[in-house]
Protein backbone atom coordinates (compact mmCIF):
# COMPACT_ATOMS: atom_id res chain seq x y z
CA UNK A 1 0.00 0.00 0.00
CA UNK A 2 3.04 2.23 0.18
CA UNK A 3 3.05 4.73 -2.67
CA UNK A 4 6.65 5.78 -3.14
CA UNK A 5 8.34 4.59 -6.26
CA UNK A 6 9.90 1.16 -6.38
CA UNK A 7 12.40 1.42 -3.59
CA UNK A 8 12.71 -1.19 -0.88
CA UNK A 9 11.37 -0.33 2.55
CA UNK A 10 14.02 -0.29 5.26
CA UNK A 11 13.56 -0.46 9.01
CA UNK A 12 13.50 2.78 10.96
CA UNK A 13 17.00 3.94 11.68
CA UNK A 14 18.55 2.41 8.56
CA UNK A 15 20.08 4.91 6.18
CA UNK A 16 20.55 4.52 2.45
CA UNK A 17 24.06 5.94 2.03
CA UNK A 18 24.83 5.24 -1.61
CA UNK A 19 23.58 7.60 -4.26
CA UNK A 20 21.75 6.08 -7.19
CA UNK A 21 18.48 6.16 -9.12
CA UNK A 22 15.59 7.59 -7.13
CA UNK A 23 13.71 4.31 -7.67
CA UNK A 24 16.31 2.63 -5.43
CA UNK A 25 15.70 4.94 -2.50
CA UNK A 26 13.79 3.61 0.54
CA UNK A 27 10.01 3.82 0.33
CA UNK A 28 9.48 4.84 3.92
CA UNK A 29 9.26 8.53 4.77
CA UNK A 30 9.10 8.86 8.56
CA UNK A 31 9.12 12.68 8.39
CA UNK A 32 6.19 12.89 5.97
CA UNK A 33 3.64 14.23 8.45
CA UNK A 34 5.95 17.00 9.64
CA UNK A 35 6.99 18.09 6.13
CA UNK A 36 5.20 20.12 3.46
CA UNK A 37 2.94 18.82 0.72
CA UNK A 38 1.26 20.64 -2.15
CA UNK A 39 -1.46 20.08 -4.72
CA UNK A 40 -0.17 20.86 -8.22
CA UNK A 41 -1.62 23.69 -10.29
CA UNK A 42 -3.84 21.36 -12.33
CA UNK A 43 -5.05 19.66 -9.14
CA UNK A 44 -4.08 16.31 -10.64
CA UNK A 45 -1.47 15.35 -8.06
CA UNK A 46 -0.59 15.72 -4.40
CA UNK A 47 3.20 16.01 -4.04
CA UNK A 48 5.48 15.79 -1.03
CA UNK A 49 8.48 18.03 -0.34
CA UNK A 50 10.71 15.87 -2.56
CA UNK A 51 8.36 16.07 -5.53
CA UNK A 52 7.18 12.48 -5.07
CA UNK A 53 3.48 11.85 -5.59
CA UNK A 54 1.29 11.04 -2.62
CA UNK A 55 -1.70 10.56 -4.92
CA UNK A 56 -2.52 11.23 -8.57
CA UNK A 57 -5.53 11.65 -10.82
CA UNK A 58 -4.73 8.51 -12.86
CA UNK A 59 -5.88 6.46 -9.87
CA UNK A 60 -9.49 7.62 -10.33
CA UNK A 61 -10.82 4.50 -12.13
CA UNK A 62 -9.13 2.30 -9.55
CA UNK A 63 -10.69 4.28 -6.70
CA UNK A 64 -14.11 3.91 -8.31
CA UNK A 65 -13.61 0.14 -8.41
CA UNK A 66 -12.45 0.05 -4.79
CA UNK A 67 -15.49 2.06 -3.68
CA UNK A 68 -17.85 -0.25 -5.56
CA UNK A 69 -16.25 -3.31 -3.94
CA UNK A 70 -16.35 -1.77 -0.44
CA UNK A 71 -20.03 -0.90 -0.66
CA UNK A 72 -21.06 -3.95 -2.70
CA UNK A 73 -22.60 -1.27 -4.97
CA UNK A 74 -25.24 -0.73 -2.29
CA UNK A 75 -26.33 2.47 -0.56
CA UNK A 76 -26.44 3.20 3.18
CA UNK A 77 -23.36 1.19 4.15
CA UNK A 78 -20.90 2.30 6.84
CA UNK A 79 -17.40 2.92 5.47
CA UNK A 80 -13.93 3.86 6.69
CA UNK A 81 -11.16 5.37 4.57
CA UNK A 82 -7.66 5.67 6.01
CA UNK A 83 -5.75 8.35 4.06
CA UNK A 84 -7.70 11.11 2.27
CA UNK A 85 -5.03 12.38 -0.14
CA UNK A 86 -7.01 13.91 -3.00
CA UNK A 87 -10.30 12.53 -1.72
CA UNK A 88 -10.97 10.56 -4.89
CA UNK A 89 -12.29 7.41 -3.26
CA UNK A 90 -14.25 9.46 -0.72
CA UNK A 91 -16.07 11.19 -3.56
CA UNK A 92 -17.07 7.82 -5.00
CA UNK A 93 -18.08 6.51 -1.57
CA UNK A 94 -20.37 9.52 -1.13
CA UNK A 95 -22.18 8.56 -4.32
CA UNK A 96 -23.34 5.45 -2.46
CA UNK A 97 -24.84 7.63 0.31
CA UNK A 98 -23.18 5.84 3.24
CA UNK A 99 -24.94 5.87 6.59
CA UNK A 100 -21.56 6.65 8.17
CA UNK A 101 -18.38 7.74 6.38
CA UNK A 102 -15.31 7.99 8.59
CA UNK A 103 -12.10 9.47 7.15
CA UNK A 104 -8.79 9.28 8.97
CA UNK A 105 -6.21 11.82 7.75
CA UNK A 106 -2.99 12.73 9.52
CA UNK A 107 -1.32 15.43 7.39
CA UNK A 108 -2.23 19.00 8.48
CA UNK A 109 -2.22 20.43 4.93
CA UNK A 110 -4.48 17.68 3.60
CA UNK A 111 -6.75 18.09 6.61
CA UNK A 112 -7.09 21.80 5.90
CA UNK A 113 -7.90 21.01 2.26
CA UNK A 114 -10.63 18.64 3.42
CA UNK A 115 -12.21 21.35 5.55
CA UNK A 116 -11.89 23.93 2.76
CA UNK A 117 -13.67 21.59 0.36
CA UNK A 118 -16.54 21.11 2.81
CA UNK A 119 -15.96 17.56 3.98
CA UNK A 120 -16.45 18.59 7.59
CA UNK A 121 -19.93 19.89 6.77
CA UNK A 122 -21.34 16.64 5.37
CA UNK A 123 -23.86 15.13 7.77
CA UNK A 124 -22.74 11.54 7.24
CA UNK A 125 -18.97 12.25 7.39
CA UNK A 126 -16.80 12.05 10.49
CA UNK A 127 -13.22 13.28 10.14
CA UNK A 128 -10.63 11.83 12.50
CA UNK A 129 -7.56 14.08 12.28
CA UNK A 130 -4.51 12.13 13.39
CA UNK A 131 -2.43 9.03 12.72
CA UNK A 132 -4.43 5.85 12.22
CA UNK A 133 -2.24 4.27 14.91
CA UNK A 134 -3.91 6.68 17.35
CA UNK A 135 -7.38 7.02 15.81
CA UNK A 136 -8.25 3.40 15.04
CA UNK A 137 -7.95 2.23 18.68
CA UNK A 138 -10.38 5.03 19.62
CA UNK A 139 -12.91 3.76 17.08
CA UNK A 140 -12.50 0.21 18.37
CA UNK A 141 -13.00 1.44 21.93
CA UNK A 142 -16.24 3.11 20.80
CA UNK A 143 -17.39 -0.14 19.24
CA UNK A 144 -17.72 1.34 15.74
CA UNK A 145 -17.82 -1.25 12.95
CA UNK A 146 -17.87 -0.88 9.17
CA UNK A 147 -19.29 -2.62 6.13
CA UNK A 148 -16.32 -1.43 4.09
CA UNK A 149 -12.77 -0.39 5.00
CA UNK A 150 -10.06 1.05 2.74
CA UNK A 151 -6.40 1.70 3.56
CA UNK A 152 -4.23 4.00 1.44
CA UNK A 153 -1.45 5.67 3.41
CA UNK A 154 1.83 7.18 2.28
CA UNK A 155 5.47 6.56 3.12
CA UNK A 156 4.83 3.80 5.66
CA UNK A 157 6.57 0.43 6.01
CA UNK A 158 4.90 -2.84 5.04
CA UNK A 159 4.91 -3.73 8.73
CA UNK A 160 2.53 -0.80 9.27
CA UNK A 161 0.11 -2.47 6.87
CA UNK A 162 0.40 -5.68 8.88
CA UNK A 163 -0.24 -3.78 12.11
CA UNK A 164 -3.28 -2.14 10.56
CA UNK A 165 -4.69 -5.51 9.56
CA UNK A 166 -4.52 -6.68 13.15
CA UNK A 167 -6.68 -3.73 14.19
CA UNK A 168 -8.89 -3.69 11.11
CA UNK A 169 -10.24 -7.15 11.90
CA UNK A 170 -11.83 -5.68 15.05
CA UNK A 171 -13.82 -3.14 13.01
CA UNK A 172 -14.91 -5.13 9.95
CA UNK A 173 -18.52 -6.26 10.25
CA UNK A 174 -19.21 -9.99 10.29
CA UNK A 175 -20.06 -11.68 8.01
CA UNK A 176 -20.68 -9.06 5.31
CA UNK A 177 -17.69 -6.70 5.74
CA UNK A 178 -15.32 -6.03 2.84
CA UNK A 179 -11.79 -4.65 3.20
CA UNK A 180 -9.44 -3.38 0.51
CA UNK A 181 -6.25 -1.36 0.15
CA UNK A 182 -4.32 0.43 -2.57
CA UNK A 183 -2.13 -2.32 -3.96
CA UNK A 184 1.18 -0.61 -4.54
CA UNK A 185 3.21 -3.51 -3.15
CA UNK A 186 6.57 -3.89 -4.94
CA UNK A 187 5.29 -1.85 -7.90
CA UNK A 188 8.39 -2.09 -10.08
CA UNK A 189 8.72 -5.88 -10.21
CA UNK A 190 5.82 -8.19 -11.10
CA UNK A 191 7.43 -11.25 -9.48
CA UNK A 192 8.01 -9.54 -6.15
CA UNK A 193 4.57 -7.94 -6.42
CA UNK A 194 3.10 -11.44 -6.56
CA UNK A 195 5.20 -12.56 -3.61
CA UNK A 196 4.09 -9.54 -1.56
CA UNK A 197 0.42 -10.18 -2.39
CA UNK A 198 0.75 -13.78 -1.24
CA UNK A 199 2.42 -12.67 1.99
CA UNK A 200 -0.50 -10.34 2.70
CA UNK A 201 -2.95 -13.12 1.86
CA UNK A 202 -1.27 -15.48 4.34
CA UNK A 203 -1.31 -12.87 7.09
CA UNK A 204 -4.99 -12.16 6.55
CA UNK A 205 -5.75 -15.90 6.66
CA UNK A 206 -4.37 -15.95 10.20
CA UNK A 207 -7.02 -13.36 11.08
CA UNK A 208 -9.84 -15.41 9.56
CA UNK A 209 -10.03 -13.42 6.34
CA UNK A 210 -9.93 -14.54 2.72
CA UNK A 211 -8.17 -12.38 0.13
CA UNK A 212 -8.54 -12.46 -3.62
CA UNK A 213 -7.12 -10.07 -6.19
CA UNK A 214 -9.40 -8.93 -9.00
CA UNK A 215 -7.69 -7.90 -12.23
CA UNK A 216 -8.38 -4.33 -13.35
CA UNK A 217 -7.05 -2.95 -16.60
CA UNK A 218 -5.32 0.42 -16.24
CA UNK A 219 -3.32 2.56 -18.65
CA UNK A 220 -0.93 5.20 -17.30
CA UNK A 221 0.62 7.43 -19.96
CA UNK A 222 4.26 8.38 -19.51
CA UNK A 223 3.28 12.05 -19.71
CA UNK A 224 1.36 11.51 -16.48
CA UNK A 225 4.64 11.53 -14.58
CA UNK A 226 5.81 14.96 -15.78
CA UNK A 227 6.62 17.05 -12.73
CA UNK A 228 6.83 13.97 -10.50
CA UNK A 229 10.25 12.92 -9.23
CA UNK A 230 9.69 9.17 -9.35
CA UNK A 231 7.00 6.74 -10.39
CA UNK A 232 5.00 4.50 -8.10
CA UNK A 233 3.48 2.59 -11.00
CA UNK A 234 5.72 1.06 -13.64
CA UNK A 235 3.99 0.52 -16.95
CA UNK A 236 1.89 -2.53 -16.08
CA UNK A 237 -1.59 -2.64 -17.60
CA UNK A 238 -3.09 -4.83 -14.87
CA UNK A 239 -3.85 -3.72 -11.33
CA UNK A 240 -4.60 -6.44 -8.80
CA UNK A 241 -7.39 -5.07 -6.63
CA UNK A 242 -7.58 -6.70 -3.17
CA UNK A 243 -10.98 -8.00 -2.05
CA UNK A 244 -10.87 -9.21 1.55
CA UNK A 245 -13.84 -10.90 3.22
CA UNK A 246 -14.50 -13.08 6.24
CA UNK A 247 -13.89 -16.81 5.90
CA UNK A 248 -17.18 -18.62 6.53
CA UNK A 249 -15.60 -21.60 8.28
CA UNK A 250 -13.63 -19.30 10.57
CA UNK A 251 -16.80 -17.43 11.57
CA UNK A 252 -18.62 -20.73 12.17
CA UNK A 253 -15.83 -21.99 14.44
CA UNK A 254 -15.61 -18.65 16.25
CA UNK A 255 -19.35 -18.72 16.94
CA UNK A 256 -19.14 -22.29 18.24
CA UNK A 257 -16.29 -21.34 20.54
CA UNK A 258 -18.24 -18.36 21.84
CA UNK A 259 -21.17 -20.66 22.67
CA UNK A 260 -18.87 -23.03 24.55
CA UNK A 261 -17.41 -20.12 26.48
CA UNK A 262 -20.91 -18.96 27.42
CA UNK A 263 -21.80 -22.39 28.78
CA UNK A 264 -18.81 -22.27 31.09
CA UNK A 265 -19.78 -18.92 32.57
CA UNK A 266 -21.41 -18.84 36.03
Amino acid sequence: AVKTGGGVSVPDGDVACEEGPVEHEPCTKPDYLSSSVRYNAADTALLDKDGDAVMMEWERPLMKAHASIMTSSTKKKSVLNVGFGMGIIDGFLQEWEPSLHVIIEAHPTVHQRMLKDGWGEKSNVRICFGRWQDEVPKLIEEGVTFDGIFYDTYGEHHTDLEDFHGLMANMLKRPQGVYSFFNGLAPDNLFFHGVACNCVKLQLEQLGLDAEFAQCEIQVNEDTWKGVRRKYWHGRSTYYLPIVTWNGEYLKNAAAQARRDDVGKP
